[in-house]
């Protein structure tokens, strides 16, 4: 099918039938459940909604676990968190309470970022004037501004996670161009603390921060390949790493401590904002994909990902940070693998020339380098 050459976009963002206007517009909600890694990648449509118009109130809605991330961002006036009960029973009083909350905030515009059931139900909930979605949200019924299909938006058939967020503004009419960067601001309390922490730990300099686990198992490379990334790093740049994971990851890092035999240290409790501060001191980031390897890029540090099931078009490092995405899609034969077979076949020569690579391209002034040939970003295969 032909795409026209204009985008699709909302004619001024509301009809005849609607009452407000752009300038009518001041109380702004955006709706973006789920994990640490679709939060960071949320952050881009606050800076372009701040970047549009700085009176607007811009509010979030979004999960407990995740909400630190955002604490002190300078696009957001107010986080609003959903707090999962223990039982249904206190799960359905949380809801109503946030339900009468968010009713009561008058919000003129609510954008569902996220698509899901409890995201739809909850933008449908607030009242706002205008509750945004895509059209093939299930139950998009529940809007009054349903936005075609993101690549019709963007007119071009791979989209990021980024844009596909994005994309709701822009066909509302919101400026994008340039398309912003993901940005995370940790505190300075979080900053202060951590340096502490560091220094308690015995880690002072450089670092490499490498966080080797994954929810799934299609995302996770193994242990004992991050061993000998850790040992090479030792051995060869005089890098110690810093693992992080969270608490009931901890034997992913100390399997992978063992393997290695060389300085290496450990940390399975770090609170989300220092996380954030970790990543912004780290001289580089080696992890799977998922949203620790998000946080490091939007602190701008030089970032290796392996990638396995997921699609890296969708779920790349986002914005101009330098980074080198390893993956593979054949076995050594040759013979295409299945999606979650692909992780276990990341050869360990590949993800260690891609941490060679941006230690070189990346070092600072008056550090020597071995290489700046290397392009920033290239799909080891």
């Amino acid at each position: 099918m032909k795409q026209s050459s204009k985008s699709p976009r909302a004619e001024a963002l509301v009809d005849e039938t609607d009452d407000k206007g752009h300038g009518d517009i001041r109380n702004v909600l955006l709706v973006r459940l789920r994990s640490i890694g679709d939060t960071v990648l949320m952050t881009p449509c606050l800076t372009a909604l701040r970047a549009w118009r700085g009176d607007l109130k811009v509010s979030v809605l979004l999960e407990k676990t995740s909400a630190p991330l955002l604490h002190g961002h300078p696009g957001i006036d107010e986080l609003i968190v959903v707090n999962r009960a223990l039982n249904q029973w206190h799960d359905a009083v949380e809801r109503v309470r946030l339900i009468k909350r968010l009713r009561k905030q008058g919000y003129d515009l609510a954008v569902n970022l996220h698509g899901g059931t409890t995201s739809t139900f909850l933008t449908y909930a607030t009242g706002a004037a205008l509750k945004v979605g895509y059209r093939d949200y299930q139950y998009s019924f529940l809007l009054n501004r349903r936005a075609p299909p993101p690549d019709q938006i963007w007119q071009k058939p791979e989209i990021h996670s980024v844009e596909q967020q994005l994309g709701l503004l822009k066909w509302l009419g919101v400026p994008v161009d340039p398309v912003p960067q993901a940005s995370l601001h940790p505190s300075e309390a979080a900053k202060s603390h951590l340096t502490r922490r560091l220094a308690r730990a015995g880690l002072r300099g450089p670092f490499v921060l490498m966080h080797p686990a994954a929810t799934l198992e299609g995302k996770r490379w193994s242990s004992t390949k991050f061993a000998q990334v850790v040992r090479h790093l030792s051995n060869r740049h005089g890098l110690p790493t810093a693992l992080v994971a969270a608490p009931h990851e901890g034997h992913i890092l100390d399997a992978i401590k063992g393997f290695a035999g060389v300085p290496t240290f450990t940390f399975t409790d770090l609170p989300l904002q220092e996380l954030v501060a970790i990543s912004s001191m780290a001289r580089l980031f080696i992890g799977n994909d998922s949203g620790p390897a998000h946080v490091a890029a939007a602190m701008r540090c030089p970032t290796v990902v392996v990638f396995g099931a997921s699609n890296p078009i969708v779920w790349r490092p986002w914005g101009m940070v330098p980074h080198v995405i390893v993956r593979t899609e054949t076995d050594p034969a040759g013979h295409l693998l299945d999606p979650e077979q692909r992780i276990h076949y990341v050869a360990v020569e590949r993800v260690i020339e891609a941490a060679d690579q941006l230690l070189a391209s990346t070092a600072p002034e008056g550090v020597p380098e071995r290489d700046r040939s290397g392009t920033d970003i290239r799909h080891a295969r």
